[in-house]
């Protein structure tokens, strides 16, 4: 720096007084005319006192705008048009000592240097002729330009000094934007290198990244290759980052042939042209997350003002890339969560539970689909609203369940829509925060009003399955002594000539005939049917269904009016299952009438149009809500009382009329009562068919005489009422109580029998294994069997005669039948 006050105007002044005798010198001694010697010589006198009279902050300042040297160049320049004729050798030295001041900045060196000039010329002025007057004006030139040189280089360092920096200044600026604008790790880190790689002009500039747990090191941003991304880099071959990583120190090599640091790759580095290497650790507290590193292939020097640039650099660049690294890891979090959210979004929704939460304030935070559904609210808007404004009446019933969580899983019902009723399995619990304390509530529900419905209905079909087990069993035992009560009054009347006597055996013979239908109509209540279909009479089928309820309408006091069309033609139709549709219609008739604590009427009329046949149950009770009358044939729908009906019947029944290819219709209701059509197409058969029954009675008839017959019955009665109706016929009859003893009288007689007849139900062996016995030793005698059974209603049973073409004897018996059907087997066995 430059000294201030006297000692700087001594400096200045004192190498001023030589420069100023030599050119008196030459003004004196080589003006062209004693005037203008004495007036350019007053004149630099007069300068140089106006220099000293100066000011020295205005002397300062003249020296700094470069006054000062101009005064002494236009000095040097009057002495020299003062003077005589220079010689060109003259101005060629003068010329040197200007070039050599280009040249050099320091003024002890041009000063030697326009010495050497003036030797040089004195040298060749001897030859050629001196002009004296050079050699002092070149010392004077080398002394002011070495001045004028050194004192511009002084003042220009600052500069160059103030450039470098606002250089750096601008490259950290414009680091510091890329790290306010943008948090992607990539595009901040591609900006620093660039930066970095631009203000120190180097040839490579990378940014590092280290993951010390796993041991890897990953370039993330390159200058001049924008496309790198995460590129795992190998530290084995970089031993120079793995110093500086290790101690946490920049790593600075300037030549990398003088460097045994990198002796292992330095064959490597020397191929790719690289000689100079820089490591700036990039640290984020104490720990080391990566590395700024630049390599040169101009073998140079760090200069100070750059390793501290790329320690400013390496500061924020570490700053920059953690705070990257971590918003990353905030951005993959927060795609985590919401990832999770969807999938507990798309859980919530895709499951038919209703699950509903609310905070602390009674607000609803979660409604999903299965909600929505139940409660008939979308979640829009649900969310948001207080639980008693959307759930109504029910809120109470679900707070209850929170209030008492030990209670586990609870069955409750609420209403919806105001009159629908809904049974839900619910449970509910407290949210509560990290520390316990609670922040909401939640209910997970689902509605089981279907499922318990089902469950009735299954309850209630096997109550039924039960009971129509009960009454096969009944009707089997009842079969029995009313079969001997028949057979004893028949053969009674056969040989009874009183007509008093025959007038009671009639009663009795028509009373036991009564019995019989009405154990026939328990067997075909309990019997299990499969679907058939057969052209048949569907006035008889309603007047079958109106037996069965009959007694049970007329407690109810309803009176049934019948308005049947006795001239309908018959269809084809499955018996029982028009018979169910039937049965349904009239139970749901009952109901009605019987809700409304009244006697009243049920009309069942019947009726056809050429192309169908139908019939209608009409009830004169309350009718159908409107609201409701397009889902009475909905599954599990019932407008009945909870408790008091599945919700089944209609369905069902407008499933089978479906599958008979007709429809079932709600004709009308109101207060007047309820009309149901069932409409069923007319089908004409084609070749009629005759029933069984008649086929058998014109079946070809076998006599009995002389016929070997045995009869296994665990019924003593009707062991012997078979035994005076085939000797009656001229058979001879071998009698057995039970299979075994049948199995031995087969056994003693050879097997010679001509009819086997053998009831189906026996202790010890009964019929069925009695014949599959005789299958395995005589399969030949399989023809000659003859079933008697009453219970009719079992389904193995069933499946058991479906398959064989043996005879049946349906109990109780009736003495032609039992005649009849030996007989027509008889001829069956000697075809």
């Amino acid at each position: 720096m430059y000294l201030s006050g006297e000692k700087r105007m001594s400096r200045i002044l004192f190498w001023r007084w030589p420069l100023l005798s030599l050119i008196l010198l030459i003004i004196v001694t080589r003006a062209p005319s004693a005037g203008w010697g004495l007036a350019l010589a007053f004149a630099v006198v007069a300068m140089q006192l106006a220099l000293h009279l100066l000011e020295p902050h205005r002397l300062e300042r003249w020296l700094e705008n470069g006054y000062l040297f101009g005064l002494d160049a236009a000095t040097i320049g009057l002495a020299l048009l003062g003077a005589a004729a220079i010689p060109p050798a003259g101005f060629l030295a003068l010329f040197s000592v200007v070039f050599a001041a280009a040249l050099v900045s320091d003024a002890r060196k041009i000063l030697l240097a326009s010495g050497a000039i003036a030797v040089m010329y004195s040298a060749w002025g001897v030859a050629v002729g001196l002009a004296w007057e050079v050699i002092p004006l070149t010392l004077a030139a080398g002394l002011s330009f070495g001045k004028l040189g050194e004192s511009l280089n002084h003042h220009l360092r600052p500069f160059r000094s103030a450039r470098a920096t606002v250089s750096e200044q601008w490259a950290l600026l414009s680091i510091a934007e890329a790290i306010g604008s943008s948090l992607d790790i990539g595009q901040v880190m591609r900006r620093i290198v660039k930066q970095v790689g631009e203000l120190m002009a180097t040839d490579s500039c990378s940014i590092l990244l280290f993951d010390l747990a796993k041991g890897n090191c990953f370039v993330v941003a390159s200058k001049g290759h924008p496309d790198v991304d995460m590129l795992a880099v190998d530290l084995a071959q970089y031993p120079e980052v793995r110093r500086a990583l290790e101690t946490r120190e920049p790593v600075v090599i300037d030549d990398v042939e003088n460097e045994p640091l990198v002796a292992g790759v330095r064959e490597i580095l020397l191929e790719k042209g690289y000689r100079s290497l820089l490591v700036v650790p990039l640290l984020f507290g104490r720990e080391v997350i990566g590395a700024l590193f630049v390599r040169c292939r101009a073998g140079r020097p760090f200069a100070p003002d750059e390793l501290r640039f790329c320690a400013v650099a390496a500061g924020v660049s570490a700053n920059a890339l953690k705070n990257a690294m971590l918003y990353r890891e905030v951005q993959e979090e927060a795609a985590r969560h919401r990832e999770t959210g969807e999938k507990l979004r798309r859980v919530l929704d895709g499951s038919p539970d209703v699950i509903i939460a609310c905070d602390e304030e009674n607000r609803i935070t979660e409604f999903n689909r299965g909600a929505e559904k139940l409660f008939c609210i979308t979640a829009e808007r649900a969310l948001g609203c207080a639980l008693d404004d959307v759930l109504g009446d029910a809120a109470a019933t679900f707070e209850g369940v929170v209030e008492n969580p030990e209670a586990g899983l609870r069955d409750v019902v609420i209403s919806r829509n105001g009159d629908e009723q809904i049974e839900i399995s619910l449970s509910g619990t407290t949210l509560c925060a990290p520390n316990g304390s609670p922040v909401g509530r939640v209910w997970i529900g689902r509605d089981v009003t279907k499922l318990r419905r089902i469950e009735k209905s299954l309850a209630q079909a096997d109550r039924l399955s039960s009971l129509g087990e009960v009454v096969a069993g009944v009707a089997h035992e009842l079969n029995n002594p009313l079969a001997a009560v028949m057979g004893y009054a028949e053969l009674l009347r056969s040989g009874e000539s009183d007509p008093n006597q025959l007038r009671d055996l009639e009663r009795i013979v028509e009373s036991a005939q009564r019995c019989q239908k009405i154990v026939l109509k328990l067997l075909s209540f309990a019997r299990k049917h499969r679907p058939e279909k057969k052209h048949q009479s569907l006035n008889e089928c309603l007047e079958k269904v109106l037996d069965l309820k009959s007694y049970h309408l007329r407690s109810s006091q309803i009176e049934i009016i019948l308005e049947l069309d006795t001239m309908l033609a018959s269809t084809s139709f499955d018996f029982h299952q028009i018979e169910q549709v039937v049965l349904n219609l009239l139970n749901n008739a009952e109901y009605a009438i019987t809700s409304t604590r009244s006697p009243g009427h049920i009309v069942l009329r019947s009726g056809g149009d050429g192309e169908f046949v139908w019939f209608e149950v009409e009830d004169n009770g309350p009718g159908i809500p409107i609201a409701v009358r397009d889902r009475v044939f909905d599954p599990f729908f019932t407008t009945k009382e909870y408790g008091h009906g599945t919700g089944l019947g209609l369905s069902v029944s407008f499933g089978i009329v479906q599958e008979h290819g007709g429809r079932i219709e709600l004709m009308h209701t109101g207060e007047a009562g309820t009309c149901f059509r069932v409409i069923l197409p007319l089908v004409v058969e084609e070749d009629h068919i005759k029933e069984t029954s008649e086929a058998s009675e014109s079946a070809p008839i076998t006599p009995l005489d002389g016929r070997r017959v045995l009869v296994a019955e665990d019924e003593p009665a009707l062991l012997e009422i078979y035994d005076r109706v085939l000797r009656a016929a001229g058979a001879t009859v071998t009698l057995a109580r039970d299979g075994e003893e049948a199995w031995s009288r087969m056994s003693e007689n050879d097997f010679d029998f001509d009819l086997i007849v053998t009831d189906l139900r026996m202790p010890n062996l009964d019929g069925r294994q009695l014949y599959e016995r005789t299958a395995e030793e005589r399969p030949d005698l399989l023809r000659r069997f003859v079933f008697t059974t009453g219970d009719l209603a079992r389904e193995d049973t069933l499946e058991f005669l479906a398959g064989l073409p043996n005879r049946i004897l349906s109990k109780p018996l009736q003495i032609e039948t039992v005649r009849r059907v030996l007989m027509q087997a008889i001829d069956n066995v000697t075809k």
